[in-house]
Formats: structure tokens, C-alpha cells, sequence
């Protein structure tokens, strides 16, 4: 799920890249203050939506003042708890050599988008496709069909040398990288896929952050907003 958080000069992605970002300008103690107002107010909105309980925000204020007035994490610290060196988050070449898959796979309206894109250690696109499937599926098996496609690609391409599969789904990298011990559907499904890994030289799975699965993003999202292949 992608939140996009808006302030004056930056527009977020998702929530944790907002926290991380507060993390680099609020001191240690400054930000437990402001982490415990926002489990304040997630805990009035839950309060608001299952119990039917409305509650002032100088509640919210109140209490989460009190909480940190007890756990005496009011006063601020000279340090931040990251540094506020930013780390540029892009995609990175693959090595010499080597021929680089991302892709990703979005959910919208009882359909999944598809979208992948192939590079060479220049950078140099070899090829991509994006496309849609009908149905609802679970977030893992959604970027499973990417991960399937992106294997047919690269099949249809003729790739058999070295090649590394990016994608910003750790629960599917864990479960290709971990297959031996996962015994679900899902598993099961992804040793059948990578059964295909003997076509290349060799073939690894790695995780990426959303900044570096920009493009892939990108398709599969287009082929659900206009619904096509």
C-alpha cells in the first residue's frame, strides 16, 4: 500500500520515508514525542471507527503529553537519530557482464498491472512489457505474476548469461531465495518458475527500494489506469 505524503518542498512515496525523513531533522527525544502523538491519534481513529468513540483533539494532545512527561523524553538533544547526509536512492547498473530485470506488479479495481523492464551494464534497455490481469489477488501473488512474465521476457529475449531479477516485494525475495523450506501455494508455485533459472548462467533474486523499481512501477501502474496490455 503507497501513501503519498505532501509538504512544501517534497513529495513522499510512502509513510516510512516521511518517518526517516522527520528522523534527520527531530532530536531523539523529540521524536518519541512525536511518534507517541501519532500512536495517540491512530489509536482515537481506531477508537472512532470500531467503538464509535469521538474524542477533541486537546484529548489527544493531553494524553500524549502525559505519556511523555512520564517516560520524561520532553527535552530535546543537540544530535538527530539519522544523519542528515540523504542517501541517493536510483538505480544502480547492473555489474559487467550482466544483464539487470526489474519489475512490479499493482493492484487497482479487481485487476493486476504487470510491468518490467530489462537492462544491460550500461543501462542500455534490451527490452520490457507491461500488461493486465483480470481478478484479485493477494499482493505476493500479484508480483509472482510479474516475476513469471519477467522470466518469459527474458526467455523470448534469448538471455542466457548472468542475470539478477530486482523487486521491491521482500516477502517474494525471501520466499524465491528461501524455497527449499516454504511449503504454501505460493512457494510451490515459485520452485516451478524457477525451475527456468537453468537457462541462464547464472540467476539471483535481490530486493530493491521503491526509488530503484521506478520504471517497472511506473508500467504496471499505466497498464491499470488505461487497462490494457
Amino acid at each position: 500500500m503507497e501513501v503519498c505524503l505532501n509538504s512544501t518542498y517534497t513529495t513522499y512515496v510512502t509513510r516510512f520515508d516521511w518517518l526517516e525523513d522527520m528522523m534527520r531533522v527531530l532530536d531523539k527525544k523529540a521524536m518519541a514525542d512525536f511518534m507517541t502523538i501519532l500512536w495517540n491519534c491512530w489509536n482515537s481513529r481506531n477508537n472512532y471507527v470500531f467503538n464509535g468513540k469521538k474524542e477533541e483533539p486537546k484529548d489527544i494532545w493531553s494524553r500524549a503529553s502525559i505519556l511523555s512527561k512520564d517516560f520524561r523524553i520532553h527535552n530535546r538533544l543537540k544530535l538527530p537519530m539519522l544523519t542528515t547526509q540523504i542517501e541517493v536512492r536510483k538505480w544502480v547498473k547492473a555489474p559487467k557482464d550482466c544483464i539487470k530485470i526489474n519489475f512490479d506488479a499493482s493492484i487497482t479495481n479487481n485487476r493486476i498491472g504487470y510491468g518490467v523492464i530489462i537492462r544491460d551494464e550500461d543501462g542500455f534497455v534490451l527490452g520490457g512489457d507491461g500488461g493486465l490481469k483480470e481478478g484479485q489477488l493477494l499482493t505476493e501473488e500479484a508480483e509472482w505474476h510479474a516475476f513469471d512474465e519477467s522470466i518469459k521476457i527474458a526467455g523470448r529475449l534469448n538471455i542466457k548469461g548472468d542475470v539478477i531479477f530486482e523487486s521491491d516485494c521482500a516477502g517474494l525475495v525471501n520466499k524465491i531465495n528461501g524455497q527449499n523450506s516454504d511449503l504454501s501455494i505460493i512457494g510451490e508455485r515459485i520452485k516451478d518458475i524457477i525451475k527456468a533459472f537453468i537457462n541462464f548462467r547464472s540467476a539471483t533474486c535481490v530486493w530493491t527500494s521503491r526509488q530503484c523499481n521506478t520504471v517497472a512501477y511506473f508500467i504496471c501502474k499505466k497498464m491499470c489506469a488505461d487497462a490494457c496490455h
